[in-house]
């Protein structure tokens, strides 16, 4: 009872952290930091950060005001759960390991792990980067709950526009949502495209945002030597070595062996569960250090100059000029998009959705207004759900995950509703 008290008590404490302003100074920063701790620690599998499976199976929305009536959807999804991307990560991982063993140098939990890590590698094979089972049925469920939501939008011969990523997994995760749909109601009109001509759209890096993966950049003289040691995680290594001092790279091996841990929570068929032998704490140190790398690239991060959230500039655009060709009869009134993680980030902190868009600088701040598994776990979803009355006036609400999200610096025409004049002026700025 005092387990349940506890985990409800920091879910609650947490909800803040989500959609407050760093500014406003709700919380201290020790506070947040004991909470994002405590949430890893209940919950390992955040720990991956975007790899986090989609936790959602139901949606919630603000209260709709009198008189309006949904009349358009504009979407954004990242496809859904997939295999490790990386060819080489468990035979990284299984080499080291294998050869400990060989000296003598693994614990039990060493040996057990070695097992789980050949049988993840062994089933991966083929799959790298593909969408896996689970991926689909997140998007089918997330599909399904939207023409629950509005089921004005879905109904009859209503016509959908579907656009996708080139990427398999992207193509696969439109094809699991438009499908759920088709069985909700066979008569639905469904375009759907995957062509390399969207990808500006839907996948878009300025020159900026890719030279933040390669070229030197001032950022990464103070982060490289506070990654090492945050990716050492020595109470977990001496679980799994009788010496950790015989590892030749330790922060290089635990990081690998995460990576394999926090991916294999996708797969659901394979039922392996690594992240249990890490240490709480070495699991948020992980997850601090990985992140604060996604804030700098994708982020309004003062360390990466915000060059992340400039790539979203055409997605947004269309976002807009979509919406009010929808709204003026000009086009079907719903607009489903399937891309990456990445470029969701980047869109919701050029929307200044709250909780995405602080602009700090280093690591530990970055931790405190940048979580990744809240943002874009795998199948996260942005929704616009735009709605009238009968005076033509156009109101709309954002969702992120199913869940709603309010803008900074914008006035509710309602709580959880703006303008949609007032909206669009903001984001045209």
């Amino acid at each position: 009872m005092k387990r349940f008290l506890f985990f409800s008590a920091c879910i609650l404490l947490l909800m803040p952290v989500f959609g407050v302003r760093k500014s406003s100074g709700q919380c201290g920063s020790n506070s947040i930091d004991k909470l994002i701790r405590a949430e890893i620690a209940t919950t390992p599998e955040k720990s991956g950060g975007y790899y986090y499976a989609y936790p959602y199976t139901t949606d919630s929305m603000a209260n709709i005001p009198s008189g309006f009536q949904p009349v358009y959807i504009s979407h954004y999804g990242r496809h859904g759960s997939r295999w490790v991307s990386s060819s080489s990560l468990h035979r990284k991982v299984a080499d080291v390991l294998d050869k400990q063993g060989k000296k003598g140098n693994l614990t039990k939990d060493g040996e057990t792990i070695l097992k789980l890590v050949r049988i993840s590698d062994e089933n991966s094979t083929g799959h790298i980067g593909e969408l896996t089972r689970l991926g689909e049925m997140q998007h089918a469920g997330i599909a399904k709950r939207m023409a629950a939501r509005f089921p004005e939008l879905f109904k009859d011969s209503n016509k959908l526009i579907a656009r996708s990523s080139t990427a398999q997994r992207c193509i696969i995760s439109m094809a699991a949502f438009t499908e759920a749909l088709k069985e909700i109601n066979p008569r639905l009109q469904i375009e759907q495209y995957a062509s390399p001509g969207d990808m500006k759209i839907v996948a878009y890096h300025t020159k900026a945002a890719k030279a933040i993966y390669n070229d030197p950049q001032e950022w990464k003289k103070e982060y490289e030597p506070k990654r090492d040691s945050l990716y050492r995680s020595e109470k977990t290594a001496r679980r799994i070595f009788r010496d950790i001092r015989k590892i030749k790279d330790l922060p290089e091996f635990m990081k690998n062996l995460q990576d394999v841990a926090k991916a294999v929570q996708n797969v659901d068929n394979l039922n392996i569960n690594l992240l249990k032998y890490f240490d709480s704490e070495d699991l948020y140190n992980l997850w601090k250090g990985e992140d604060y790398t996604n804030y700098v690239r994708h982020g309004n991060s003062v360390d990466g100059k915000c060059a992340g959230p400039e790539s979203a500039k055409n997605l947004l655009n269309d976002i807009i000029t979509n919406a009010d060709l929808a709204l003026s009869g000009r086009r079907p009134n719903v607009d489903l998009r399937f891309g990456h993680d990445i470029f969701l980030m980047r869109l919701v902190a050029k929307m200044d959705v709250e909780g995405t868009n602080d602009a700090v600088k280093g690591i530990d701040e970055a931790s405190r207004v940048w979580q990744s598994y809240r943002i874009t776990p795998m199948a996260a979803n942005l929704q616009l759900a735009y709605y009238r009355n009968a005076d033509n006036e156009t109101i709309v609400t954002i969702r992120l995950n199913e869940r709603p999200v309010k803008v900074a610096g914008l006035k509710e025409f309602s709580p959880g509703f703006y303008r949609w004049k007032n909206l669009k002026a903001k984001w045209l700025e």
